[in-house]
């Protein structure tokens, strides 16, 4: 949900005349996921730990990619944008230790690393096989076994420009399901064969589950947008982008006005431009054009708009 709301602010500057006015945009934010762990603008990488193995291997491997691809869904709008990495886990590595995950963060190249540990795979539960009712199959399909697989495992988490400076470690465990069809004759024994033979889509579905640990939460903030009312038309035009919220055009606008020969002005747009950097998923860059404006003359609502940054950024 969005929302504007017109306004005077009569506390930016002293009183000067054609004083500069506000309106407040309330786009949805971003914030920590039910973690606890803020990973908006961040690049991330997740890391799965094999021991030779080869259903544990083939497990850890698909469940990472579901994993993977369920935090690029949440922050990067499905890009492939998450690093998919592996490494050799069993007896004599540690990876809850932060030696082992900064040396993860470092070779990645990535702000926040996950690596998802061995699973303990447990004994699967196989019901008895149930007719195939509404749809025509072969005789040799016409029943089918669900088939429950519980399994444990860990998830250590390091990030870099988190202020704890620590790894955080989470566990759980939950059951895989998958279906098996035959002429309802076929043995147990056969059954959890092409189970383990066909793990991946079970796997899968169980790491895209997990991360939803890690999917941001959403609510809604106020921030504030400058104009002058009958000054430059780039004004007007930025406002009424900002106002549907169309930063990019928004943000094309103010930048002309950086010419303005008032460093009140032009002092204004450079706060308009980092407020645009930020709601673009720029943070790093709002703050370099806040510095800018504070570098004109202060504006009152620029300390409100850094401290939302660091909020949003996890970097209080």
């Amino acid at each position: 949900m969005k929302r504007a709301s017109l306004m005077v602010v009569s506390a930016l500057f002293a009183l000067v005349s054609c004083a500069p006015q506000a309106f407040v945009v309330s786009p949805e934010m971003r914030g920590p996921s039910k973690s606890g762990l803020n990973l908006a603008g961040k690049s991330l990488a997740v890391v799965y730990l094999t021991d030779g193995n080869p259903r544990d291997d083939a497990f850890n491997a698909s469940a990472a990619g579901g994993f993977a691809t369920r935090l690029e869904e949440d922050y990067f709008g499905g890009d492939r944008a998450v690093g998919l990495f592996t490494a050799r886990g069993g007896k004599g590595v540690d990876y809850a230790s932060k030696d082992s995950l900064v040396s993860l963060v470092m070779e990645t190249g990535n702000d926040v690393v996950f690596v998802i540990d061995t699973p303990e795979l447990g004994v699967p539960v196989v019901k008895e096989p149930v007719r195939v009712t509404g749809a025509r199959v072969s005789a040799d399909s016409s029943y089918v076994s669900v088939v429950s697989v519980p399994f444990t495992t860990k998830i250590f988490v390091y990030d870099s420009m988190n202020k704890e400076d620590r790894v955080f470690g989470f566990a759980g465990g939950r059951n895989f399901k998958a279906e098996i069809y035959s002429d309802g004759k076929k043995s147990k024994e056969d059954i959890l064969k092409e189970v383990w033979s066909n793990i991946a889509p079970g796997a899968e579905s169980s790491g895209y589950a997990a991360a939803s640990s890690f999917q941001a939460t959403w609510k809604q903030d106020d921030f504030y947008v400058i104009y002058y009312d009958g000054a430059e038309s780039a004004w007007d035009k930025g406002a009424e982008y900002a106002y549907s919220y169309k930063w990019k055009e928004a943000i094309s606008q103010w930048t002309t006005l950086l010419k303005c020969k008032s460093d009140e002005k032009k002092a204004c747009a450079a706060y308009n431009i980092a407020l645009g950097c930020f709601l673009c998923g720029q943070p790093a860059l709002a703050l370099e054009w806040l510095d800018r404006s504070d570098s004109y003359t202060p504006v009152s609502l620029s300390m409100s708009l850094r401290e939302k940054i660091k909020k949003y950024t996890g970097t209080e």
